[in-house]
Formats: C-alpha cells, structure tokens, sequence
C-alpha cells in the first residue's frame, strides 16, 4: 500500500521532551529544548514515522462529521442521527451570526466574523441542546435499570478526545458524537459513565460493575474504536 503523503512541519520547544501531534492535517512535531542537530533528526524522524502510522490507522476508521459538507460548500443540509431522527439545517450570509428555529429546523445566519471552526461548534452545541432531553432521559433510564446511583446532572457536547466523562458530583458527560454511533454502542459508554459512580477508577472491580450491567460490553467496546471524531 503507497503511504499516504501528510504535511509535517518542525516546531522547536523549551520542553523536556519532544512529541508531536496531528493538527489541522498537519503533523506538529515540538522537539525538546538542548538536543543536537544529530538528536533533532533522530527525534523528528521517529516521530514522523510514529504518527504517520497512527494517522493512517485512524483514516480507516468511521469519521464522524455530519457537517463536513454543510462547512465545505454547502447552503443546507440534513443531518440524520443514528436512530432515523433528521435534522435541517440552512446556512446564509448576514450582518450579525444568529440561529433561529423554524418548523423545516435551524434557519443560521452567518456574520462576516464568524470562521469556520466557530461555525463547526455553534452547529454541533445546537445539535446538542436538541438532543439533550431525549439523552438526560435515556441515561436516566439505563441508571434506573441497572445501579440507581445518584446523578446530578446530564451535559450532552461535543468534544475531540473523549466519547464521555463522570465528576466526582456525579455529573454525567456524553460526547454528541455518539448521536451517530450504532445505538448499542452508545448504550455502553453510557453504562461506562454510570459505573463510575461505583468505582471512579479503571481497577478491576470497576470492570466487573460494568459487566454486571452490560455481560457482553466488551464487544461494544471495542466497536467504539472503529469511530473517529472531526477536527474542529
């Protein structure tokens, strides 16, 4: 298989160690402070082949990006969820950046200082407030079916690293992302979250809580790995 060719770019850093990261299709590679020219070279090289790697292992991955389109070229789109709910939403110039409900879905007007990555979180926190309602509900459910444990709140967002989250005050987060995953799957980072207000760790008892709720969980786990998420 031909290598697929990815920028790279070189940024030297005051920091102990080097590391690189993948940012807006480009591979930042942050050498470490005090390293030769010899050392450079090794660190850049090892690094750029590490994260080419990972980078195309992650493109074979299920991109979730309802709104790739709709930010690219597009003047409208329909965004459907995993379950069959779709939701519309029309994109036009204006003075001032605004969105606004009407019976057919989101009318959004676009200001001349609003930029693409503004845009790309502004569609996905109204996707979000949307859907909360009927998410708050299902975990509520699930927790009800399986450890009544106490929850304090319900947050529903996109984020680029992680599928969700429990604080210690119980409040539960579900990435938006999951709107768009096989059901099942997301009924089990749901339980993940919830079983975390068994055990906060990731110990060995903290599994067995979550097979308790969930016998098979280990096959929706790892079908969760076959996603990806957009960059915004």
């Amino acid at each position: 298989m031909t290598k697929r060719t990815i920028r790279h770019r070189v940024e030297h850093t005051t920091n102990k160690h080097s590391r690189a990261v993948f940012r807006d299709e480009t591979i930042v590679i942050r050498l470490a402070k005090g390293l030769s020219r010899e050392e450079e070279k090794e660190h850049v090289q090892d690094l750029l082949d590490r994260m080419i790697k990972q980078v195309e292992e992650e493109q074979e991955k299920i991109l979730i990006n309802p709104f790739g389109k709709l930010l690219d070229s597009g003047e409208s789109a329909t965004i459907t969820l995993a379950n069959g709910t779709k939701h519309c939403f029309a994109l036009r110039p204006g003075q001032k950046t605004s969105i606004r409900r009407t019976t057919r879905g989101w009318n959004v007007t676009i200001g001349p200082n609003m930029r693409r990555k503004g845009l790309h979180r502004l569609l996905w926190k109204t996707l979000a407030a949307q859907e909360l309602h009927r998410m708050e509900e299902l975990v509520r459910k699930i927790n009800n079916d399986t450890y009544g444990v106490n929850i304090s709140k319900v947050k529903l967002q996109f984020a680029s690293s992680q599928w969700g989250s429990c604080s210690y005050q119980g409040v539960i987060m579900l990435n938006s992302a999951l709107l768009f995953v096989d059901p099942k799957v997301m009924h089990y980072v749901i339980v993940h979250e919830l079983a975390h207000r068994k055990r906060a760790d990731h110990s060995a008892q903290y599994w067995s809580w979550v097979q308790w709720a969930l016998p098979n969980y280990n096959k929706y786990r790892e079908s969760l790995y076959d996603y990806r998420l957009p960059t915004i």
